[in-house]
């Protein structure tokens, strides 16, 4: 009898509910699961989980596996990797999905050590080689600016962290279609943890993360300082907008990591994205999958004006003085 293949998700949970990064790996799995006709699993480990799992249940998901523990409850990755290999040697996937997130980005690469396959991280877009059923993965490149596509032909199990804000979530289903395997995992009583959490300091729950940003009003150098951003900071505020930026005017001070959009900041899906004194490079337009960008730029050949549906051709800061005034 030929061995169905099997796709698993690696779980993420977050502020007590699934995080979202999880649903979106729910999606995409479900489509590439459909097209090799494969199974699609989802692991999850923590401590009182059963109503996370229950949420979980509602969405298409052949096979939830589920280790719930006390040792579960701080995000310690070296004991989470050892319940995941144990829980990856017995189901044998063909493909493991998880998040690039803060804990995915240590995670995946640990599995994929004790494992002894390869892994690829920061994905921002998957698909099938129709010939060899393999996945295909989009990443930046390695100068940053432009986009690869590498696979792992060799891999007994490919390993793939994904951007979050890349794919979109998955759609509760009235029919649920799968059910709960229960890990026990006593044995962690036995291991002794080489280090402690002393304290967990969380930031304010009612914060707006450029992830889940329907409005992004974004700066580039052309804002030409911190006085360009605070002009960005006062439009964005009269128009409900959050703030966002590329990575060199993180390094230059100018403002926040937090606000960094891009190859190595966050992807975001808004509606309306507005970007001013943006160049438009690869490892910034990585991050933005907007439904609409409107750019202004003084450089008329700047490539943002290659990704925009509306641009204008005209100085940042004085655009936004004037939009200010209106």
């Amino acid at each position: 009898m030929e061995r169905v293949s099997k796709i698993l998700i690696i779980g993420e949970i977050q502020n007590g509910q699934p995080a979202p990064v999880t649903l979106e790996l729910l999606g995409e799995g479900e489509k590439i699961a459909s097209s090799l006709n494969a199974k699609l699993l989802l692991a999850v480990a923590g401590s009182g989980i059963q109503e996370i799992l229950s949420e979980l249940l509602q969405y298409p998901v052949d096979r939830i596996i589920a280790v719930d523990h006390p040792r579960m409850e701080l995000d310690q990755t070296e004991t989470h990797a050892r319940v995941l290999e144990a829980v990856i040697r017995e189901h044998e996937p063909d493909m493991i999905l998880g998040g690039a997130t803060l804990s995915g980005k240590v995670l995946l690469p640990m599995l994929a050590a004790v494992l002894g396959t390869e892994v690829v991280t920061d994905a921002a877009d998957l698909e099938i080689d129709k010939e060899t059923g393999k996945l295909l993965i989009s990443k930046p490149a390695f100068d940053g600016k432009r986009m690869s596509i590498v696979s792992m032909p060799k891999a007994h199990v490919q390993i793939v962290s994904v951007k979050p804000g890349i794919f979109e979530k998955a759609c509760r289903t009235e029919r649920k279609r799968g059910g709960i395997t229960m890990v026990a995992a006593d044995w962690l009583e036995d291991i002794k943890e080489r280090k402690k959490m002393l304290e967990l300091i969380t930031e304010d729950g009612n914060k707006i993360s450029l992830e889940d940003s329907k409005i992004i009003a974004a700066g580039g150098r052309g804002l030409k300082g911190p006085e360009g951003f605070e002009l960005l900071t006062r439009f964005a505020r009269e128009i409900g907008a959050q703030v966002g930026c590329t990575r060199p005017c993180v390094d230059a001070g100018w403002t926040s990591p937090e606000q960094q959009i891009g190859q190595t900041g966050f992807t975001t899906k808004p509606d309306l994205y507005l970007a001013f004194g943006i160049s438009g490079a690869i490892q910034h337009m990585t991050g933005v999958r907007a439904k609409t960008v409107i750019a202004v730029n003084n450089n008329p050949n700047a490539a943002i004006f290659n990704y925009c549906d509306y641009g204008i051709v005209g100085d940042a800061q004085k655009i936004l003085r004037e939009l200010l005034r209106e």
